[in-house]
């Protein structure tokens, strides 16, 4: 009898602990599909887009109102040549071409503000985090950008995507225009589109140090 008991408490147990690594490898795998198709949804939306990351100097209050003075003079630069744009590879060469006429303009507003740092201004492929414009939640990623960096660039960031033009030059003004939204729109599949009004901003995602590892983060 005492036997019989000890089988069935050792088959009770082989039975929850494989139902437990069932649970699990479940889980895992669940995990490893979100995030492949998370990184695949970026890697298509990168394709459509071009954005743009301005780094300050420092984090001094002085530093990050010249790194928002230096920005409204490049969307500024950039704004008449926005429809001339058939797509994001378009608008990055553009770009690339001009990056000296960009650092020049960049240049003058540092100069204009009582400072002598130097300005770089390319073209390159960045890691960007989640960013909301408007209930248009983009993934992290790496995205091609317009890239300048303002003396040690050694301060805070700012984001936006210069095209379609989602870029805002006053802090309360975060309202994408309609056209700029239909842009986008039609640049993408309705599932992508949709999934950019669907995110939800803050939404915490499990990682593992393994899965990153295996996904190349």
């Amino acid at each position: 009898m005492k036997d019989l008991k000890q089988n069935l408490w050792l088959r009770a147990g082989i039975l929850s602990g494989a139902a437990l690594s069932a649970v699990c490898l479940f889980f895992f795998i669940w995990i490893l599909w979100e995030n492949i198709s998370q990184m695949r949804f970026a890697s298509r939306l990168a394709d459509e887009v071009l954005r743009f990351h301005v780094i300050a100097n420092s984090d001094s209050r002085e530093d990050q109102a010249l790194k928002l003075e230096v920005r409204d003079a490049l969307i500024a630069y950039m704004a008449p040549y926005g429809d001339s744009f058939s797509d994001a590879q378009e608008a990055a060469a553009f770009a690339a071409a001009h990056c000296d006429e960009l650092r020049q303009v960049a240049a003058v507003v540092v100069e204009a503000a009582g400072c002598s740092y130097p300005v770089r201004a390319y073209v390159t492929c960045c890691d960007f985090p989640d960013k909301i414009y408007d209930g248009l939640t983009f993934p992290a990623g790496v995205y091609e950008a317009l890239r300048v960096e303002i003396g040690q660039a050694q301060g805070q960031n700012w984001w936006c995507v210069l095209y379609p033009p989602l870029c805002f030059t006053e802090e309360g003004s975060a309202s994408v225009p309609d056209d700029s939204r239909e842009q986008l729109r039609a640049q993408l599949s309705e599932e992508d589109y949709a999934r950019l009004e669907e995110a939800e901003p803050g939404r915490p995602q499990v990682r593992f140090r393994l899965l990153d590892w295996l996904l190349g983060r």
